[in-house]
């Protein structure tokens, strides 16, 4: 009786971040989770998908999401609006707090057919709107009920998250960061820090970061930038990268200034990590629209295709230490897949800063595989 195989993806590009190779390879999937396959085998074989002419990559990663859609108003139906946008896993960045945890992993962790992960806002109540902010007084960051997150839900749970923003933090100023990094050490966790509006200096921040730490909105313009007055990217940064704190683009509707991007980039400083810092409001916006877009703006920007990818896969399941073999294709991950083309379709960008991009080619997501199951096909895709 020939070997069962549920899906199998002939003739496709395949991108293989974690060994920065792309090559004609077959991907075969079985029980959820991908197997080696051996043409020489007769199999029998449920699903067979020609990817003649397009990639194949690790399922996309969007690392910076605001989904808790029961429990916050900016919050959306990850599963509708995520998996045809490419994406089998999120990470949720801080929309609740140890005070309304437990509805988030309810409605949202356990009930999802995306790999959901979180960090857990030092905010009691997390972010539950854009029309107010949240609470980040010192005494309300609590280490018992943030450490029961911890202990009660590992899998997912993976860090700490501080919106930094001068309008966020004030009148309490510094020592909310200094206590937050104070409990991740007790919780021994990372932090993903917001710094757009930054309330300190940028190299301060830095210097105060520790490896593995995540700082996300990198290219934020509003204060506090990652570049001197001299448009150059502070030695503190490069110090920074080179001591393990990593980088996110968490482009956003305002979190990302082309007069902070293009100096950057031409000094050699790219995000680590791409991702989107999606809301509700931000959904097929053309300031952000989700995840093709932004990975296509920054494929526009210079990018090359590897190393975008790279930025929405194994990185950010590297520097969150995803389990499960996210992030990769190797032989025992979970069936993870995203098979995608890149077109001429130019398209145009305004942020809310007012500043304008334009593109000329495309990311556009064909299929998503999540655990071993097609859950989105395009009409465009080959039947």
């Amino acid at each position: 009786m020939p070997e069962k195989i549920d899906i199998l993806i002939k003739n496709g590009s395949v991108i293989e971040p974690d060994k920065k190779t792309i090559c004609k390879k077959d991907i075969a999937i079985r029980d959820g989770y991908v197997v080696d396959y051996d043409k020489t085998i007769n199999y029998e074989i449920k699903d067979e998908i020609n990817a003649e002419g397009y990639y194949v990559s690790p399922g996309w990663v969007d690392s910076h999401v605001h989904i808790f859609k029961e429990g916050t108003e900016p919050g959306f139906d990850a599963d509708l609006n995520l998996i045809p946008m490419g994406i089998t896993a999120a990470i949720d960045g801080g929309s609740s707090g140890a005070g309304n945890w437990p509805v988030f992993k309810r409605t949202v962790v356990d009930n999802s057919y995306l790999n959901i992960f979180y960090s857990v806002n030092v905010s009691t109540s997390g972010q539950i709107t854009e029309c107010y902010l949240e609470n980040v007084d010192r005494i309300l960051v609590g280490e018992v009920s943030v450490r029961r997150i911890f202990e009660s839900d590992p899998e997912h749970a993976r860090g700490l998250k501080l919106r930094y923003g001068a309008e966020v933090v004030e009148p309490f100023g510094e020592i909310v960061l200094d206590k937050t990094i104070e409990l991740a050490e007790k919780l021994h966790c990372a932090i993903t820090l917001h710094v757009t509006n930054a309330a300190s200096p940028m190299d301060r921040i830095v210097n105060k970061m520790r490896p593995g730490d995540v700082i996300c909105h990198i290219y934020q313009g509003k204060q506090n930038t990652i570049l001197d007055d001299n448009g150059k990217v502070k030695q503190a940064v490069w110090d920074a990268r080179k001591r393990g704190v990593y980088f996110d683009s968490a482009d956003a509707r305002i979190n990302h200034c082309y007069r902070v991007i293009y100096p950057a980039i031409a000094q050699g400083f790219y995000p680590d990590i791409i991702s989107t810092d999606i809301t509700k409001n931000g959904l097929f916006n053309n300031m952000l629209w989700g995840l093709p877009v932004v990975l296509s703006k920054w494929l526009n920007l210079g990018f090359p295709l590897i190393d975008v990818i790279t930025a929405c896969t194994f990185n950010p399941a590297k520097i969150h230490k995803l389990p499960w073999g996210i992030g990769t294709l190797k032989t025992g991950a979970k069936g993870n897949v995203t098979i995608f083309s890149v077109e001429d379709h130019p398209f145009h960008l305004k942020n809310r800063m007012g500043e304008e991009f334009d593109g000329k080619k495309m990311i556009m997501p064909q299929t998503t595989i999540v655990n071993g199951k097609i859950r989105f096909k395009s009409l465009y895709f080959p039947f």
